[in-house]
């Protein structure tokens, strides 16, 4: 699977506009992104997150400190992260 970047965030979210339309654009698409993981994604696909891009595990530590697979992570992650990017899309934040 593959693996979102904060860079990569950036990059389909910001390609194409002026330093200001970026700048807006990406709060704006930081606010909802927040409001998305906090209301529309389980508590177990919070956690996930939380663990691989705030705390920096990987998903084998975070599958052991789990006591689950690290394909159920993985998938897990995934998920999660096309829930947000969909709903992103849906507000026209993403390419």
């Amino acid at each position: 699977m593959r693996d979102i970047t904060k860079q990569k965030w950036e990059k389909l979210l910001l390609e194409g506009s002026s330093y200001i339309e970026r700048q807006e654009k990406q709060k704006i698409a930081q606010h909802i992104a927040k409001n998305i993981i906090k209301n529309e994604i389980s508590a177990r696909q919070k956690e996930i997150l939380v663990l691989y891009y705030i705390e920096g595990k990987n998903l084998s530590e975070i599958a052991k400190l789990l006591g689950v697979h690290v394909s159920t992570v993985s998938r897990t992650r995934h998920r999660a992260f096309q829930i947000v990017q969909s709903r992103l899309r849906a507000y026209d934040l993403m390419i």
